[in-house]
């Protein structure tokens, strides 16, 4: 999201002198619980450890990576085994023998089977004498079933600090699958000046460079799964994972990335493919069917009569390329310019954000899910999906302030006089491809599906959204979960950062809550006749040891064929005015 985070450099030394006795301000976090994310790493053969990921009602992905004593040896054999004891006193319930080598990097995953459903397991691997930290995860149940819950996740930089929220989800039970959003990791090498806050803790990118190559990109992967957080996550619960933009190079679509330069880092293709390699390698995800392409992360997860869980692709398989706004600031202002541009280049019917392909699985999924009786249709996904466009920003910066954003940035100007025509707050987000979202949105009216539940990560930040058509028909809502450690606003724009997501929260009516000032994750529990959202914060990522609490609450309700948002717990009077549309 690199030109959102332009905008919020020039945020950060703006004046928001007034929005906050306009609208009032944030609500502080309530009361928290000291933890500390110090754990014992896992070493030896299995210093990476374990992981389970893609549950089916039978079946399981079980993974880890051996360090063979023998780098340069040939392929290795592990076994495996899962019980329903952790001390694997009762009959083994699935076991069997799988072989890595260097051509995987050394990674081993298994695609367990002949499980029951619904029933919580214990998991390790053995390589020689070598037997691995022990994992448990849980298949999907079947029939009946009074509750789901998921922790929500997404954006966690190394380089940002610890991952302390991935530290509390693996504190806490009860969670039958953890959701990532993207943005597992970052491609970005480390920076230049070591003298900063991210060289201070010690989290430095291995290897230095941006990552380019499979050899990088699993490099990476290695790194971040020594991090003893993510380590006790992962061998806590299964995994249900998307990628984004960073596990490949930001704001990647169909044909390159912002973040790629074909002459100097060659073809994206190559990158894109290596990117991907690595990603099955090192993730607890099933590989795709022979037949299909790697792009093709798709899956629908049923868990019993209550939802089905679909994870879609917003990236590789058919996005077009992102729009930067400011590039046709000329056209704009020209005599018509804003309804030409919004109508023919921001509007344009080939701009693709599922493709075809996709957006039939999707829609066939959650049709079946709605002619099966099931309360809930929920969909993970990368980018924004609700209407985010931008107040009006000139009576906030003076010129004093637009003077010295643009020593670093030269388009500011272009950015604050284009801000008063309502375009997208995030151009990369589905607000850039509104008739790709527009002609979904039909196709599920025509299926008469109203009621879609998204999770959204990427955006490092909080929000609580109504989807609806261009006509207002309320398609579904929408919650935004924040980083894990990535920098949210608050970096760029310090306290301000309250008075800001006010003003954008009462600019845009579809918006009912924002929050940009924590790290943390969400916490959802579905049942039938209500599903319960509360967003968790860490009070840092700088240390290890952190405070946990949580920052908001809201209940969701199906409501005659659509679902309602109400009960909002954390909220002070103005952000409870807004949530009600009062603002």
């Amino acid at each position: 999201m690199t030109h959102s985070l332009t905008r919020r450099r020039l945020l950060s030394v703006a004046s928001f002198a007034g929005i906050g006795s306009a609208v009032g301000a944030c609500s502080q976090q309530g009361p928290s619980e000291p933890f500390s994310a110090a754990r014992p790493a896992a070493i030896g053969q299995f210093a990476h450890g374990i992981a389970s990921g893609d549950p089916l009602q039978d079946r399981v992905i079980l993974w880890t990576r051996v360090t063979p004593q023998n780098q340069n040896g040939g392929p290795v054999a592990l076994n495996w085994e899962m019980s329903t004891t952790p001390d694997f006193s009762a009959d083994l319930a699935a076991s069997g023998t799988i072989t890595t080598s260097a051509a995987r990097d050394w990674t081993a995953k298994v695609d367990a089977g002949g499980l029951k459903p619904g029933t919580l397991y214990y998991y390790r691997f053995v390589y020689g004498e070598a037997v691995s930290p022990i994992g448990q995860t849980k298949t999907l149940a079947s029939g009946a079933l009074a509750q789901v819950r998921f922790a929500v996740v997404s954006c966690a930089n190394w380089q940002h600090g610890y991952f302390n929220a991935y530290d509390h989800i693996a504190r806490q039970d009860g969670f039958d699958a953890v959701l990532h959003l993207g943005d597992y990791f970052y491609e970005y090498g480390a920076p230049k000046d070591l003298d900063n806050s991210s060289g201070n803790m010690g989290r430095l990118h291995e290897p230095r460079h941006e990552i380019i190559s499979l050899s990088d990109y699993r490099i990476r992967h290695a790194q971040y799964r020594t991090d003893t957080s993510l380590q006790a996550m992962s061998a806590k619960f299964p995994l249900v994972t998307i990628w984004d933009d960073h596990e490949s190079s930001n704001d990647s679509w169909q044909g390159g990335a912002e973040n790629h330069t074909p002459e100097t880092e060659g073809s994206w293709e190559t990158r894109k493919q290596a990117a991907m390699r690595a990603y099955y390698e090192w993730m607890p995800v099933r590989n795709p069917a022979p037949q299909k392409a790697k792009e093709t992360l798709l899956r629908a997860l049923d868990f019993g009569d209550l939802l089905t869980l679909v994870t879609v692709e917003t990236r590789l398989t058919a996005r077009a390329e992102p729009l930067i706004i400011e590039n046709h600031i000329d056209d704009i202002l020209e005599d018509g310019g804003v309804e030409t541009f919004k109508s023919e280049v921001l509007g344009d019917p080939t701009r693709e954000m599922y493709g075809q392909m996709q957006e039939d699985f999707i829609i066939g999924k959650l049709s079946e899910s709605k002619e099966r009786g099931q309360a809930w249709r929920v969909i993970a996904n990368q980018v924004i999906m609700g209407r985010l466009l931008t107040p009006d920003l000139e009576p906030y910066i003076d010129e004093s302030t637009l003077a010295a954003v643009e020593l670093q940035w030269p388009g500011v100007r272009d950015m604050v006089s284009l801000s008063k025509y309502n375009f997208p707050v995030y151009p990369d987000s589905w607000d850039g491809y509104p008739a790709a979202r527009e002609r979904f949105y039909s196709r599920l009216k025509q299926e008469d599906v109203r009621d879609i539940f998204v999770l959204t990560g990427d955006a490092h930040e909080y929000w609580v959204n109504t989807l609806t058509t261009k006509d207002k028909d309320q398609i579904g809502v929408e919650f935004v979960t924040t980083s894990v450690s990535s920098e949210t606003l608050t970096a760029y724009m310090g306290d301000s950062a309250q008075d800001y997501a006010l003003l954008l929260t009462q600019a845009n009516e579809d918006a009912r809550y924002y929050n940009a000032m924590h790290n943390g994750y969400t916490d959802i529990t579905f049942m039938k006749d209500n599903a319960r959202v509360r967003m968790i914060s860490v009070s840092n990522v700088t240390t290890q040891d952190y405070n946990a609490a949580e920052v908001a609450a809201f209940t969701v309700r199906p409501d005659k064929g659509r679902l309602s948002v109400s009960a909002p717990k954390g909220l002070n009077l103005k952000q409870r005015a807004l949530f009600n549309g009062l603002g």
